[in-house]
């Protein structure tokens, strides 16, 4: 006995457009900086993605074992002269523990990267 046949319906491709592609840009919320436990306060106050190369954030009070660092420069978007990496630390939030995040002044918000996540053993 053989499989029973099925019919395939096919259908044409759409057509290649020359138009260029529609971007759509977005701007992060603005977070504020947190009181008391800064674990507790990392909640909901982030953007994850998978462009970003390293974890960065803007508020020093949440990260532990701080050490300086002159890490150059990282350009962002809403600030045309970027921000200085001028630390590097680890955040413990009890679930999630995030280590090598470099420390930005200039960020109003934190960046966290998916690219980062995935390569930790």
């Amino acid at each position: 006995n053989s499989p029973p046949r099925r019919h395939i319906n096919h259908s044409q491709s759409p057509k290649a457009s020359n138009s260029p592609p529609k971007v759509t840009a977005i701007k992060a919320p603005m977070v504020n900086a947190a009181q008391g436990n800064p674990q507790h306060a990392l909640h909901n106050k982030g953007v994850i993605d998978s462009g970003f190369l390293r974890h960065m954030i803007g508020n020093m009070s949440y990260q532990s074992d701080f050490e300086e660092l002159n890490g150059g420069y990282v350009a962002f978007v809403g600030n045309p002269k970027g921000g200085k990496i001028s630390g590097k630390g680890k955040i413990r939030t009890g679930t999630l523990d995030f280590d090598d995040v470099y420390f930005v002044k200039e960020l109003k918000f934190n960046l966290f990267s998916v690219s980062q996540m995935c390569d930790k053993k």
